[in-house]
């Protein structure tokens, strides 16, 4: 582990661009006394006050009270999919595959969304891998795979929707200390999330020859 005198060190080496990349997207994971060195450059620099500002919002953690009232007003709000209110939202895993001779597109999206959209959302994805998902090498093996996992997934619904909610919160954890968590806002980010959040994993075959 680097001694606070070589990190400051460091820290006084990087670019405006860097330091401001870090307050953005890693002050999360940083010590109390870098997170001070970090303040302490973009003040020295005259970079954007508000970069301290949401450094102290991502790292101003909610405590468990704040997570579980958080849970439940999530599970109580609109379908950000459909619109409607007619059950509790679900943190959901959807795997979709599409593979054409050297090509192979592997995506999980995270999405929370009210049941009857997550099931129409899981037929969707089936046909999918069933019709499309075989056509390459990598398919072959791929799509048997991802749909025994769907399969074993459906007993674990809880545990899926329990981490899929916890990452959700995690990650907008400095949205929640400066815009608070009132339906609309939690609304949006949902929106967002359910827009934006996927891991895709993309395969040319002929790469790997």
């Amino acid at each position: 582990m680097h001694s606070i005198e070589e990190i400051k060190e460091n820290y006084k080496g990087f670019s405006d661009s860097k330091i401001e990349n870090i307050a953005r997207n890693e002050s999360k994971g940083l010590r109390k006394e870098v997170l001070g060195i970090l303040k302490e450059e973009i003040e020295k620099r005259n970079l954007d006050e508000r970069l301290i500002t949401w450094v102290d919002a991502e790292t101003n953690t909610l405590t468990d009270f704040e997570k579980q009232t958080l849970i439940r007003k999530i599970e109580n709000l609109k379908c950000p999919n459909c619109g409607l209110k007619e059950s509790k939202l679900i943190g959901q895993e959807f795997n979709t595959i599409v593979s054409v001779i050297l090509f192979c597109n592997d995506t999980t999206e995270n999405r929370i969304l009210c049941s009857n959209c997550g099931r129409n959302k899981k037929i969707k994805s089936f046909l999918i891998n069933v019709s499309a998902g075989w056509w390459s090498r990598r398919g072959i093996l791929l799509t048997p795979y991802t749909l025994i996992k769907d399969t074993i997934n459906f007993f674990y619904k809880k545990k899926i929707n329990d981490r899929i909610i916890a990452e959700f919160i995690e990650h907008n954890n400095g949205m929640f200390r400066l815009h608070g968590t009132d339906d609309e806002t939690l609304f949006g980010l949902i929106s967002w999330h359910n827009n934006d959040y996927e891991i895709p994993e993309t395969d040319e075959e002929n790469n790997n020859e």
